[in-house]
């Protein structure tokens, strides 16, 4: 990369940060945790990032729709590569990907997501360009795994998750974000004696309402004793890996287990039209034999929606589907069963509350 143009695009990086510091610095008023929380050491990580062979371009806008548009911090590999750099507190992360943040605050999994959908537009080659994050403090195992999960290539060391309420709140850099892959599998971990969220002490709710991930989960090869696979793509070998440790249909079949399943009709058109275009003989047995046990309802079944679900707004990750999916479920008095936590945390954001339980494994494609 030319290495005038690379002082220029950081030049205008650092101008903002530069003139705030000017400013304290003037009225004798700067203080260490004001360097700390400035994009210092994010922008130090960029420079050290960028100065690596075969860099081709830095901060780099792609237009995702007409309203939104997105920075690549560093194109690579002529072109097959984007990088994003983050200095963030690794703890941090983690609290802002469960939902600990303010209102607007974008996680990691959204930056993620939002990559991902935008390298699917640029292909280069043919092909969508491999998505990076490199996490120059370190990042914690679950989060980890949920970014290697939905696609995004993890480098940086991964450390042990802290489980701790510690105040992790760090602005070392500023945010940026159809069904999310999810995957929480942490060696601290220990599925079996996880409840299921939102059940315990609500012996009322007796209801599971059923999306498109829950059934996927529940009928795929995969987690019924067909994990023992080395796929072409990593990712499913690394799903296949995570059932094999630690099994996902027998918390499934715990979790329904007394209960009545239902879904609503665009639930189960969606999973059908999947079952039927990809899935294999036993696959699709298996699905004829759900439908036995999970009664269909219309999608408006039991009245319209309450003035807040009426107007959450499709926009992101609140994709009209889930939004169905999980307006009907709150109308019937169901717990939702979903994987999809990209549409939890953007529908948090405008809905106060939501019931739902999110099982602790991703979305598993049929084999």
């Amino acid at each position: 990369m030319n290495l005038n143009h690379l002082y220029v695009e950081f030049t205008y990086l650092m101008q903002d940060t530069y003139n705030l510091l000017l400013k304290l610095q003037r009225n004798k008023m700067i203080k260490l945790e004001q360097l700390s929380c400035s994009n210092l050491r994010h922008l130090g990580a960029m420079v050290d990032r960028t100065l690596k062979p075969g860099v081709l371009a830095v901060c780099k806008i792609f237009h995702i729709n007409d309203e939104s548009k997105l920075l690549i911090d560093i194109i690579s590999d002529e072109g097959k590569t984007w990088t994003k750099v983050i200095a963030r507190n690794p703890k941090s992360l983690t609290a802002l990907s469960t939902g600990k943040a303010s209102y607007g605050s974008r996680s990691i999994l959204d930056q993620a997501e939002d990559y991902l959908e935008c390298a699917e537009l640029y292909p280069c080659m043919y092909k969508s360009p491999k998505v990076i994050f490199e996490f120059t403090s370190g990042i914690e195992q679950s989060l980890a795994n949920k970014l290697k999960v939905i696609g995004v290539h993890v480098q940086g060391d991964i450390l042990p998750d802290s489980h701790t309420g510690d105040d992790c709140n760090d602005s070392s850099e500023s945010t940026s974000s159809d069904e999310e892959l999810m995957c929480n599998n942490s060696d601290e971990n220990n599925f079996e004696d996880v409840p299921p969220q939102c059940i315990q002490g609500h012996s009322e709710l007796t209801t599971l309402n059923l999306d498109v991930t829950a059934m996927m989960a529940y009928i795929s090869n995969m987690t019924n004793g067909h994990c023992n696979y080395i796929f072409k793509q990593d990712v499913l070998t690394q799903q296949s890996a995570w059932e094999a440790e630690r099994p996902v249909k027998p918390i499934l079949d715990r979790l329904f287990e007394g209960k009545t399943l239902v879904c609503c009709k665009t639930a189960w058109d969606d999973f059908e039209t999947i079952v039927e275009n990809l899935g294999g003989t036993m696959e699709k047995k298996r699905a004829s034999n759900l439908k036995k046990i999970v009664t269909i309802f219309p999608d408006d079944h039991n009245g319209p929606n309450d003035i807040s679900r009426q107007n959450l707004k499709v926009r992101g990750h609140v994709r009209l589907r889930s939004k169905i999916i999980f307006n009907f479920g709150h109308r019937i008095k169901a717990l939702t069963v979903s994987a999809n936590e990209g549409f939890l945390r953007a529908a948090l954001q405008q809905v106060n509350n939501i019931s739902f339980t999110r099982h602790l494994f991703s979305w598993f494609g049929i084999t």
